[in-house]
């Protein structure tokens, strides 16, 4: 963790201590009325999405397969009681961030002394990527993991919490907790240096594609048990055809979701 100083600004963020002193993102102008802040304002909500989508559309390499990302009313509670809950950059457990179509959503949490837009909280979380190399195996999920989980490909479900915490026993310093949880989870270990494929933007969904930027055939499920696909390769009646199976529920991504990118 690291204390960034920016105009004034005292930001707390889970950075490298090697963040380029040239790239840290500025602020301008008066602190934003906490009401404008709240993600459950129609308005707040829709510029959170505005500048997630933006981000995702700006990676290097471009990407094949980034889904655009929209709303989740869910992930928007969890993350709303989670800000509520004031544990500065301490995050949710897997209970907390579980939803009924993908289980346990991913997290990223920025904290500031005043009120700051989402833009820039997005932004901090984004500019990550100047510490991330595609495709290298060493990339380190403590330095890169908020840019990582907020590009990551298949998540295409946002919803974000704000809230103020006054000074305790912990922290010392009263300061806004943003809180946005993604699902389905990115992050995964196993391509965690390629969290998006490699590509012409929207090569991997034709016909699917909003601004020849951003896919939109993501898959409104997750699978809960991490062999569906190899259970469906090889009993694939006994896996997908019957709805009210456990076998099937635990599997909705891999029985309904043939040709989405998920």
């Amino acid at each position: 963790m690291m204390l960034l100083l920016l105009n004034g600004l005292l930001l707390v963020a889970e950075l490298c201590s090697g963040f380029p002193k040239l790239s840290r993102p500025k602020l301008h102008g008066t602190a934003i009325p906490p009401e404008q802040l709240d993600p459950r304002n129609n308005a707040t909500k829709r510029k959170i999405l505005l500048a997630h989508n933006f981000f995702r559309s700006k990676v290097e390499p471009p990407a094949a397969d980034m889904l655009e990302v929209s709303w989740h009313n869910e992930a928007a509670e969890d993350a709303q009681r989670w800000s509520e809950a004031c544990q500065l950059l301490l995050h949710d457990n897997a209970t907390g961030r579980w939803t009924n179509d993908f289980g346990s959503c991913g997290q990223n949490i920025f904290v500031a002394n005043i009120q700051v837009p989402w833009f820039f909280a997005a932004k901090v979380w984004f500019l990550e990527r100047l510490n991330f190399t595609y495709g290298e195996p060493l990339n380190d999920p403590n330095v890169v993991g908020h840019y990582t989980q907020m590009v990551w490909y298949s998540t295409h479900k946002v919803g974000c919490g704000f809230n103020y915490c006054p000074e305790n026993n912990v922290t010392k310093h009263a300061y806004y907790s943003y809180v946005c949880n993604y699902c389905p989870i990115g992050n995964h270990p196993e391509r965690f240096d390629r969290p998006y494929t490699n590509g012409t933007a929207c090569s991997e969904c034709e016909g699917h594609c909003r601004g020849n930027k951003l896919c939109k055939n993501g898959c409104p499920y997750a699978d809960f048990w991490t062999n569906c696909n190899e259970l469906n390769s090889t009993w694939h009646s006994w896996l997908c055809d019957d709805e009210t199976t456990d076998r099937y529920q635990a599997c909705r991504s891999t029985c309904r979701c043939e040709g989405k990118i998920r």
